[in-house]
């Protein structure tokens, strides 16, 4: 397959997937086996203690009863693609959705990111998705609501599969400098200094409840979103899973593992899979930053709930102080 066949059946293959409607179970079967390859995974986003849907589903079977309790959970009633990379057999496909949960009548109005490996026979090996998975559960336990995950403001320029400079290069590059700076090898003067006077941040979370979570315009935006996440934020690795880069856009899939400070100040664990979204202008300046997560495994490790607290093996009478 080359690029652009690629593209197409990507995008064609998640449309059917999640624009089905109330199938029955011969037409959630059939659709399995006609778009995934002989051993799928499937990552919807979340901990699977948090609602029916999140978790990793592999196989055949796991996949069946998966897809027949999204149906049976979710309509979407608007799925639109904004733009697919494609990076050898990967496509990362990027869409607006609206899905309405059955039993709550509230609707969730979400940009998400599927990213998937095809086999030689173009059926996906792997999908994974990635969303405001806090924004998500709002919708599922308040009843007939409407609820928004951060957006973008300003305007940027669109995704070029053939724009230069490459971005790929350029942000690997520039997630070596973070680690510099953060080790203070460099000053963060040099980091801002690639960034575009117009860049913008979307961090995808509950902006009631973390305080890095939300829209910021600016080099000065971008300042402020770095004090914010450094308030209670501490990085403990980024581990690089698949890098999807094409033209003057990159995706970073990275297992992220953080420490976050208690109140007596000592720190709590925090692991958790992400995309980071990066484009570019034509200068090979950094225009846009957006973050696609688990942002309710955020929130519980923010609170430390007792579901967090069971996860990692804590007492339940932790964090002292709190």
């Amino acid at each position: 397959m080359d690029k652009e066949e690629i593209r197409q059946k990507a995008a064609e293959r998640v449309n059917a997937i999640y624009g089905l409607k109330n199938p029955s179970a011969e037409d959630v079967k059939g659709m399995i086996d006609t778009h995934f390859g002989p051993s799928p995974v499937v990552m919807f986003p979340g901990m699977p203690q948090q609602h029916i849907l999140f978790g990793c589903h592999q196989g055949h079977g796991n996949l069946n009863a998966h897809y027949q309790s999204f149906y049976e959970t979710i309509e979407v009633q608007h799925l639109k693609e904004q733009f697919t990379l494609v990076d050898g057999f990967c496509a990362d496909i990027h869409y607006e959705a609206e899905f309405k949960i059955k039993e709550s009548g509230s609707v969730f109005e979400l940009e998400f990111v599927a990213l998937a490996d095809m086999d030689s026979d173009g059926r996906f090996r792997t999908l994974k998705l990635f969303f405001d998975t806090a924004t998500f559960l709002k919708a599922v336990n308040n009843k007939n609501q409407t609820f928004t995950d951060v957006r973008e403001k300003d305007p940027h320029p669109p995704f070029d599969p053939n724009g230069k400079p490459y971005a790929g290069k350029l942000m690997s590059d520039f997630y070596d400098l973070f680690g510099q700076c953060y080790m203070g090898l460099e000053s963060y003067d040099k980091l801002y200094s690639h960034m575009n006077e117009d860049v913008e941040v979307c961090f995808k979370s509950d902006v009631d409840v973390i305080p890095y979570a939300g829209q910021y315009s600016g080099k000065e935006g971008f300042k402020q979103w770095f004090a914010n996440l450094f308030s209670l934020w501490r990085l403990c690795a980024f581990n690089f899973t698949r890098i999807v880069a094409e033209g003057n856009m990159a995706d970073f899939e990275i297992h992220e593992l953080h420490y976050y400070d208690n109140p007596d100040g000592t720190q709590r664990y925090l692991d958790c899979y992400i995309v980071q979204s990066w484009l570019m202008d034509e200068n090979g300046k950094m225009h846009r930053f957006k973050s696609y997560h688990d942002s309710n495994w955020l929130v519980e490790t923010f609170n430390a709930s007792e579901v967090y607290k069971a996860h990692y093996g804590y007492p339940k009478d932790y964090p002292p102080g709190k």
